[in-house]
């Protein structure tokens, strides 16, 4: 028996570019945020996204394809977006993450346009409903932070805002992604 590798691909796209991807299979109902749990170059193609450390974002694919294997229950019709960092890191006394590869502000700021761009490009609201962290479906869903679970998921729980107040990080996202929507014009 002969094993053959697959080779996949990864490549670098400019947000504009993301807006005129075609959409294969079915429409994206929902954006869910990760990290990577790898370093700030890690990409891995599990996610429809990545952003690297310096806020550059590379795709396994010149379309966007709902699936995979990123949220689990809630893969189908569903894109993910993941920021390369949090290696080795674990939970402060106020959820942040620990370590060497926190989320970088290019990243949560990159984080917030792209969840804009892909939002308006698929008719979805910027809403808890449609778009969540890891961690906020991880709760919803009995295995995110205080849960006990094994297999805990906590990505992205707590970010600090522009005003360095820390918030659940789904809030700060969702709250940076609607104001680039409505002021700015990146």
């Amino acid at each position: 028996m002969r094993l053959e590798k697959k080779v996949i691909l990864i490549i670098k796209v400019t947000l504009d570019e993301i807006k005129t991807m075609q959409c294969v299979g079915s429409r994206p109902q929902a954006i869910y945020l990760h990290w990577t749990a790898g370093g700030y170059n890690t990409v891995f193609s599990t996610y429809q996204f990545c952003i690297k450390g310096n806020g550059d974002v590379y795709t396994k694919e010149t379309y966007i394809q709902t699936g995979g294997a990123h949220t689990y229950g809630r893969n189908s019709n569903s894109i993910a977006v993941s920021l390369c960092c949090a290696f080795g890191a674990s939970p402060d006394k106020d959820g942040l993450p620990t370590g060497d590869c926190p989320p970088t502000a290019n990243q949560i700021e990159t984080a917030a346009k792209l969840i804009e761009v892909l939002a308006k490009k698929f008719g979805l609201e910027i809403n808890y409903d449609n778009i969540k962290t890891h961690a906020e479906a991880a709760l919803e869903d009995g295995y995110g932070p205080h849960s006990g679970d094994p297999n805990t998921r906590w990505d992205l729980w707590k970010l600090k805002d522009y005003d360095g107040i820390i918030k659940d990080g789904g809030e700060v996202l969702r709250g940076k992604a609607k104001w680039y929507r409505d002021v700015s014009s990146f």
